[in-house]
C-alpha cells in the first residue's frame, strides 16, 4: 500500500494491470483483518448470550457486552475493512477503464 500511496502522492502514472495486481495483493492480506473482526464479534455475541441467559433484557445485554470488549477497536477494524473493500472495488473498476 505504501508504494501505491507514494505513486498517487507523486502523481506517477499507474497502469490498469498494476491496479489489478494491487487489488489481488490487498485481498490476500485481508484475511488477518477478517479474523480479528470475527474474534471480537464472537466475543461480543458470547457475552450477550451469557447476559441474556441471566434473564437480562437483550438491549441491556447488548450495551453491557459492548463495554466488556474493546468495542472501539471493533469499530476501527470494521472501518478499515470498508476502506479495503472500497479500494479493491475501485482498483478492479480502474483496471477496466480504457485510456487513450
Amino acid at each position: 500500500m505504501k508504494i501505491l500511496e507514494d505513486k498517487v502522492i507523486g502523481n506517477f502514472p499507474i497502469s490498469a494491470s498494476y491496479y489489478c495486481e494491487m487489488a489481488l495483493r490487498v485481498n490476500a492480506l485481508k484475511g488477518e483483518l477478517d479474523n480479528e473482526i470475527a474474534l471480537l464479534e464472537a466475543q461480543l455475541m458470547n457475552i450477550e448470550a451469557e447476559l441474556v441467559g441471566q434473564d437480562m433484557p437483550s438491549s441491556k445485554a447488548k450495551t453491557l457486552a459492548r463495554s466488556k470488549i474493546d468495542y472501539k477497536k471493533l469499530l476501527e477494524l470494521k472501518s478499515k475493512e470498508k476502506r479495503v473493500e472500497q479500494f479493491i472495488m475501485l482498483a478492479k473498476k480502474r483496471a477496466t477503464i480504457n485510456e487513450y
